[in-house]
């Protein structure tokens, strides 16, 4: 499939990466959690928004438009980091759960 490890750490999370011609590199992150895949999708999907409040690397999540059950288009704002070496980003994803 053309992923090739960037990382690994000793429990087995992976960095991984690829070129995607016309978009430039891309980068997934596997890992094994150990809880319910319905919790993980109520958490990461049903509420999105609300992922600034745990996770300290999220400013604000906003779904703009819901496309079907499982797609959506999203604003994500990066929070601000230490010695602001990199101000806060925002970005528009299309997620597709």
């Amino acid at each position: 499939d053309g992923w090739q490890t960037e990382i690994e750490s000793a429990n087995g999370d992976k960095v991984m990466s690829k070129v995607l011609p016309g978009i430039g590199k891309v980068f997934k992150l596997e890992v094994m959690l150990e809880q319910k895949t319905d919790y993980l999708y109520e958490e990461l999907v049903d509420n999105m928004e609300q992922m600034g409040e745990w996770n300290p690397n999220v400013k604000q999540v906003k779904v703009l438009q819901k496309i079907g059950e499982d797609t959506m288009i999203t604003h994500e704002v990066s929070a601000e980091t230490a010695g602001n070496v990199v101000g806060p980003r925002d970005f528009v994803s299309v997620r597709c759960a």
